[in-house]
């Protein structure tokens, strides 16, 4: 899952038997996301929805009835509704946790993929795609923001409880899969069928079918996975198979991460450690004593600055030797600013909507903009707090096609509203105001 934020001073503490530990930031929903984490210590995601979707006794009995059929969805390549209920009348969804980074990011970091990554990437996502229509649901709006990169493969997340309604449909799904897989493959979120050449075969073909204008021509996720299959005898379970296969995508966080799971250490591996430790020990002994013996002959340190090694990285060599005294950090989000900030700013003729959310002894929040053709969802990251004149560097995690990482100042009126100032690299300045909600 993307970025984890701490919770705000007026987020829920706990939701039905689930204690929230922290926000989930940069991540598409019908609703708020949590971190929290069970009775027993695993890790879940929880999503507060709106409490009018309940409002009345139909709508509650129809919900319930929902989230049961929901949590009927194979585990194949889907982060699974674990449980739904109601708590003080807001209805919930606890779904499993997946650590790692969205397909989004992921591109964003790494560039497009390619051959067997970018085939295996295809598998899970229409492995996924088909667990969920197989329980009569669909996900209504599926793109690389819902597609997380776990240890184990890729994985469709975000999926709503309700059976196809209007545009949301199977095979609207499936052209969102087509979409996904260029996107993957080319890393613009704005790719069509001129990219298609990317592809290999069969790929090609399956996601060139699946952007058809005609919906009822579309291939039906089950259909996609076994073409990829590639075989005249499929499994008795092709979502298994599928599922299988996909773990070609996974994402391998750098060690000591401490999403990594933990292997248990073999005797010969201990024994080979061991061994290096005492060669490393032996070879360190016979430095010193080879320092301490030339020690006598070399010439003393000069005692007039410090030496080029000694210098702070961008520092020049010449000139008074920079102060040992460390920059003290930032002084923290204050309380005055913490909280939800709404409102709206103005770049030239563009203008849109600005969110900002805040938390009191925080050095970083989380920015939304919405305007009439994009979306974007950054993370805010404390430089400075001067008088209450708060600076932060934004750094664009959904929407980087279309919105640009810059600095963000936030300075308090009399009135109680934020002055809002985006300043980026390259464009026009960015003006607005915001206010509490």
């Amino acid at each position: 899952m993307p970025n984890v934020a701490p919770l705000h001073a007026n987020d829920p503490r706990r939701v039905g038997h689930y204690r929230l530990t922290g926000r989930i930031a940069a991540m598409p929903a019908e609703g708020s996301i949590f971190l929290a984490a069970t009775a027993n210590g695993n890790r879940v995601t929880v999503t507060l929805l709106a409490a009018d979707s309940t409002q009345n006794g139909a709508a509650r009995d129809r919900f319930t009835a929902e989230g049961r059929a929901a949590r009927r969805v194979a585990p194949y390549c889907t982060a699974r509704i674990i449980d739904a209920g109601l708590d003080n009348g807001v209805p919930y969804l606890v779904r499993e946790y997946v650590a790692g980074p969205s397909l989004a990011e992921f591109v964003a970091a790494e560039g497009p993929r390619k051959d067997s990554s970018l085939a295996a990437l295809a598998m899970g996502t229409a492995t996924g795609l088909a667990a969920i229509h197989q329980a009569g649901l669909v996900h209504g709006q599926f793109g690389p923001e819902h597609v997380v990169l776990g240890a184990s493969g890729p994985r469709v997340v975000g999926f709503g409880i309700t059976p196809p309604y209007g545009t949301a449909t199977p095979a609207a799904d499936m052209l969102a899969w087509a979409r996904t897989i260029l996107f993957a493959a080319t890393g613009r979120s704005g790719a069509g069928g001129g990219d298609l050449a990317k592809l290999g075969d069969p790929l090609r073909g399956l996601v060139a079918r699946c952007m058809g204008q005609d919906p009822s021509g579309r291939l039906s996720a089950r259909s996609v996975v076994l073409e990829l299959l590639g075989t005249d005898d499929p499994p008795d379970n092709p979502l298994a198979e599928g599922s299988r296969l996909a773990v070609r995508a996974a994402f391998q966080p750098p060690a000591g991460h401490p999403d990594r799971a933990s292997q248990p250490t073999s005797r010969r591996s201990r024994a080979i450690w061991w061994a290096v430790g005492i060669l490393a020990c032996v070879l360190a002994i016979a430095v010193a004593a080879h320092v301490l013996q030339n020690q006598s002959a070399s010439p003393p340190a000069s005692t007039n600055g410090a030496s080029a090694a000694q210098l702070p990285a961008g520092a020049s060599g010449t000139g008074r030797a920079a102060s040992a005294t460390p920059t003290p950090p930032a002084a923290p989000i204050p309380a005055s600013l913490a909280g939800s900030w709404s409102g709206q700013a103005k770049q030239q003729a563009d203008v849109f909507s600005v969110h900002v959310n805040l938390a009191t002894g925080a050095t970083s929040g989380e920015i939304h903009y919405t305007g009439t053709a994009f979306t974007c969802t950054g993370r805010l990251s404390l430089v400075s707090n001067a008088g209450g004149v708060v600076t932060m560097r934004q750094g664009i995690i959904v929407g980087q096609n279309t919105c640009a990482n810059g600095t963000v100042t936030l300075r308090p009126e009399p009135s109680g509203s934020l002055q809002f100032t985006f300043t980026g690299a390259a464009g026009p300045e960015a003006n607005g105001s915001l206010t509490k909600s």
